[in-house]
This record gives structure tokens, C-alpha cells and sequence, in this order.
């Protein structure tokens, strides 16, 4: 028996040292279920990592050292899973900090979240969670109606002298973006450290009473009175001439004409404060033609006004939204070209527009397509002309389009032969 069981293992080590048997799997028999064990979640781990899932694959890693406390590929692992977590954090971190300069406070929110969910422990992405300098157990505050012209960055100026503090204006009245604020919006201004209420009040009343010591913007009058003396000097130049009574008016009036010319020259452009009532009247008239749903004339007041003040924010962004919801309306209503203008229009306001170039091309597209399909309506009924007539439009837009370039060939040709037909029986 025993000479059985050593021929048995001669063999079998004979045939492992040929190749012709694979010693992983009689090692495999021999390994612990804690070792199985920790291989299934490093293999599991790894699969996570290469769809980009590095958190759960921590936690694969994770199970494995629970499992094998020593295991040097395990923690190999989790110290490269670690090291891309923090990375990927501290990524979504600065561009938090960067839109939260900018005052775009819902998108900082959002990178400073996903910042926590890779590293839950990121110091700088709690605190900019948390509300900053505002005293939690207070709370005080004082509203400031916002008037034309004003902003959140210069309300912390006026109240906090730092124009940097507006992002604590702008998280405590959980705005999304402080650029998008309009005229009329009650905005809270929270007591914070070294500014008491009162201190606010005051500094309210201050500010107040410094817009009311601003005069009303008026066109300035002495123009006007400069024209009179004109008048009497040409009188006097006139007298000394003598000239025929007939043609004293010429001379005259060429003479005031000029003067009227090189006074205009010398009168000053009027200043951004001159224009301030028109454009705030524009503007507010665009508002409530906007909030109406009149959108092209809404358009006509904040052109008015952004000729005035073309660097406007809250006005180009006006108008961003009345040519967009503008080139909808006729989108919807099938003018196809008019609304692809809108939406062109509204691209140039506001560059970033993703939703613009997909409507720009679904304009153009559904256009020709619309007008394609009826030529071919047109032209299997023998209206000929109707056919032409639609396949001009596309073909004006795009000559390549389907087979439209062909189909009017032979439109115009049966057309014309038909025609040549019809003048050849009446005569």
C-alpha cells in the first residue's frame, strides 16, 4: 500500500515538473477560505477601480484587510485608492473655491459635496457648508430692497466695506448665483462679527440719505441760453453789411446755422449719470413686458437701455432670456427661420449657452425637412409649381440637402414642358 501511494506521488510530481499538470489548481485545494477570501475582494476592488468607482473600491480593500490585517497587496491597494480620492477631492475643492468667488453659490455647493464624497473628511469643504461670520445665535438683520444699478458685492461694500464679503450675503439669502439678482429683490443683510445691528441701521440710513442729496439727472440748460447771443451777433454782423432786403435771410440763417453747428461741437456727450433715468425706465419697462411674456418689445426696452449701459450684466442677461424664450414661442409655432434668429441672437449674449446650438440646428433641420417632404406632397398631386416653390426654400439653405438639388431638375423640366404643351394647344 505504501509502495501504491509513493509511486502515486512520483508520478504526479513527475508530470507537474513536465507541464502536463497545472499546479495552481492542487494549490488552490490547499489554501484557507480566509485566503480565497481576501483574493475575491482584491479582484472585486480592482474591477471597481477601472470603472472609476475608487470609493467603493476602498471598501473592497477595506473587507480584505479585516480579513488578512498583513496582506501587502491589500493595502497597496488602498493607499493608490486613497491617493486618487484625495486628488479627485481637492479637484472639486478649488473649483468650488472659484465659483464661490464668482458668487455662484449652488454650483460651489455642489463641487464641495462631491469634494465630501470622496475624502468625508475634508476640512475646507465643511467649512465652506457651514455659514461663515454670520452669528448663529442671533441671526439680526436688516432688508435692503435692491434698486437699479446696485449689486450683492456693492451692498457688502455699503455695509461690511469689503466687497469680498458678499458671499456671506449671498449663502444667507441661499442665492444660486449673486450675478443673478434683479431689481426689487429684498436681499437680507445678516449681522456679522465687529458689525452689530445698529451698526447696520446706521449705515443704511447713511446710504440713503446720500441717494437722496443726488440731484434728478437733467439735460443741462446753458445750450439753450447760448443761442441767444448767436442770434444778436449775427444781427449786428447783417446790419453792417447792408445787403439787398431779399437776401438778408440767407446769409442769416447760414450764419446761425453754423454758429448752431460749433456750438453743438463744444456741448458735452452726456455722462452715465445724465442717462441714468432712461436707462433705469427701459429697463423696467423691459422687466414687465419680459414677466408678460411680450418678449419682442421686451427686447426693444433693454436694447434701449444696453445702448446706454452695454455692460449692463443684469441687462445683457435680460436680453439672453428674451431672445431665448422668444426663438421658443416661434419654434413652437413653426416659423422656423425667425426662431433660429432668437436663438442666434441669444448665443451672442451668453456664450455658454448649451441649449442654443442643438435649437440653432433643430431649426435649420426641421425647416428643410418640413419644406423637403411637401415638395414631395406637391409633386406626386402634379402641382408642380408648389413642388418648386418648396424645394427653392431648402435648397436656398442648403443645396446638398437629401436629394432636393435633382428633384427640382426634373420639377422645373416637366414644368416647363408642360408649359411649352399648354402654349402650343391655344395657339
Amino acid at each position: 500500500m505504501k509502495i501504491k501511494k509513493l509511486l502515486t506521488v512520483s508520478v504526479l510530481f513527475m508530470l507537474i515538473i513536465s507541464g502536463c499538470v497545472s499546479i495552481d489548481p492542487l494549490l488552490n485545494k490547499f489554501e484557507s477560505k480566509e485566503t480565497k477570501l481576501v483574493r475575491q475582494y482584491i479582484a472585486e476592488g480592482e474591477a471597481l477601480e477601472k470603472e472609476d468607482l475608487f470609493s467603493n473600491a476602498l471598501e473592497q480593500y477595506k473587507l480584505a484587510l479585516t480579513v488578512d490585517p498583513e496582506s501587502e497587496e491589500a493595502v497597496q491597494h488602498k493607499k493608490n485608492v486613497l491617493s486618487k480620492l484625495w486628488q479627485r477631492a481637492q479637484l472639486h475643492y478649488k473649483k468650488g473655491i472659484k465659483l464661490d468667488e464668482q458668487g455662484k453659490y449652488e454650483a460651489a455647493r455642489k463641487e464641495y459635496l462631491s469634494a465630501l464624497q470622496n475624502w468625508p473628511d475634508h476640512k475646507g469643504a465643511k467649512d465652506k457648508l457651514t455659514p461663515g461670520e454670520v452669528e448663529e445665535e442671533k441671526k439680526d438683520y436688516i432688508i435692503h430692497t435692491l434698486k437699479y444699478g446696485e449689486s450683492v458685492s456693492q451692498l457688502a461694500m455699503i455695509y461690511y466695506g469689503d466687497f469680498k464679503k458678499h458671499t456671506i450675503i449671498g449663502k444667507f439669502n441661499v442665492l444660486k448665483d449673486v450675478t443673478k439678482v434683479r431689481v426689487g429683490e429684498k436681499i437680507k443683510i445678516p449681522v456679522i462679527e465687529n458689525i452689530p445691528l445698529q451698526k447696520l441701521k446706521q449705515r443704511q440710513k447713511n446710504y440713503f440719505d446720500s441717494q437722496k442729496t443726488v440731484s434728478p439727472v437733467a439735460v443741462p440748460e446753458k445750450p439753450e441760453k447760448k443761442i441767444e447771443p448767436i442770434v444778436e451777433e449775427v444781427k449786428v454782423e447783417v446790419e453792417t453789411i447792408q445787403p439787398p432786403v431779399v437776401e438778408e435771410t440767407e446769409p442769416k440763417q447760414e450764419l446761425i446755422e453754423e454758429n448752431m453747428q460749433k456750438e453743438a461741437v463744444q456741448m458735452p456727450e452726456p455722462s452715465f449719470e445724465e442717462n441714468k433715468k432712461e436707462i433705469s425706465e427701459n429697463y423696467e419697462q423691459g422687466i414687465d413686458l419680459f414677466n408678460k411674456k411680450k418678449y419682442p418689445e421686451a427686447i426693444t426696452s433693454f436694447m434701449a437701455a444696453a445702448e446706454l449701459d452695454p455692460k449692463n450684466e443684469s441687462l445683457l442677461d435680460y436680453l439672453f432670456n428674451s431672445h431665448f424664450q422668444q426663438g421658443l414661442a416661434l419654434f413652437n409655432s413653426k416659423e422656423y427661420l425667425s426662431a433660429k434668429d432668437h436663438f442666434e441672437s441669444a448665443l451672442k449674449y451668453d456664450e455658454n449657452c448649451e441649449k442654443c446650438p442643438d435649437y440653432i440646428e433643430k431649426c435649420e433641420e426641421t425647416y428643410k425637412e418640413k419644406h423637403y417632404n411637401l415638395g414631395i406632397h406637391y409633386f406626386g398631386k402634379e402641382q408642380l409649381s408648389k413642388a418648386i416653390e418648396e424645394w427653392n426654400l431648402v435648397k436656398e439653405i442648403d443645396p446638398d440637402y437629401k436629394e432636393v438639388t435633382p428633384n427640382l431638375k426634373k420639377a422645373e423640366m416637366l414644368y416647363k414642358r408642360l408649359e411649352s404643351i399648354k402654349q402650343g394647344k391655344s395657339e
